[in-house]
């Protein structure tokens, strides 16, 4: 992790890799993803699972490991686990992982702070060292802007000391800075920073990977059915085993 992703990071509670994925793995998981858009949740290969009812703008998938081989690319990047080593300050793991696809009129609601306390999401800096206790890598797998419903957070408020005192929707939050991304891009945040999405205006599809690091000692996030099976473990290399077990 460089000097300057540091100061950024510690800054704004986020920072922006791009074109640290390749074409072709993006285009792997596009099509493998393809198949699942409008199949039957019941059909889908367990463990893979919705992680909320699936509405007319969104559809979250759980486990997307589960999905295909396609996938296991995503959980070593070199320059992503560079950013996640240097703002967990020790052991880490990858907890859980999922997809979001989103369509017009889609959003995500303003979510993630540090008030009230939140053991499992929190981020501290102490003589140089960062302790982000869950921190997520958001792989675009389409170009996405503002009006396509890209990621967005409120820079800092990983440090806020205070409730938010705007509500939860997008347009209610002066503050709410859009941060968008293309495919093959990297979007690193700690859990800590009030984040979300922009409104999905323009009606393109926004479809995006969460590859969800903690600290070494947390275990699996538990809620939404997020699991890794043996099937999976099975089939990765012995380096990307070493990075989902507990430490």
């Amino acid at each position: 992790m460089t000097e300057e992703q540091k100061y950024l990071f510690d800054l704004q509670g986020y920072i922006v890799l791009k074109d640290v994925v390749p074409s072709s793995a993006v285009e792997a998981c596009n099509k493998s993803l393809d198949r699942f858009e409008d199949m039957p949740p019941e059909d889908f290969p367990s463990p893979l699972c919705l992680g909320t009812p699936k509405t007319e703008k969104e559809i979250y998938i759980s486990n997307i490991l589960e999905a295909d081989t396609a996938f296991n690319f995503f959980i070593d990047v070199p320059e992503v686990l560079s950013v996640i080593q240097g703002v967990t300050s020790g052991p880490y793991r990858l907890n859980h992982t999922y997809t979001i696809y989103r369509w017009g009129g889609g959003y995500s609601g303003l979510h993630g702070h540090n008030i009230p306390i939140s053991y499992r999401c929190q981020y501290h800096c102490r003589n140089g060292e960062m302790v982000s206790t869950l921190t997520k890598a958001v792989f675009p797998l389409m170009d996405c802007d503002m009006a396509d419903g890209c990621f967005a957070g409120i820079p800092g408020s990983h440090k806020s000391n205070f409730t938010r005192p705007w509500g939860g929707h997008p347009d209610e939050n002066p503050v709410f800075a859009p941060i968008p991304a293309n495919a093959g891009d990297a979007i690193i945040f700690t859990e800590a920073l009030t984040h979300g999405s922009m409104v999905n205006l323009s009606g393109r599809p926004r479809r995006t990977l969460y590859y969800c690091y903690s600290v070494g000692y947390m275990p699996d996030w538990g809620g939404q059915g997020l699991v890794f099976s043996d099937r999976v473990m099975e089939g990765l290399t012995e380096a990307q085993q070493a990075i989902i077990r507990v430490k």
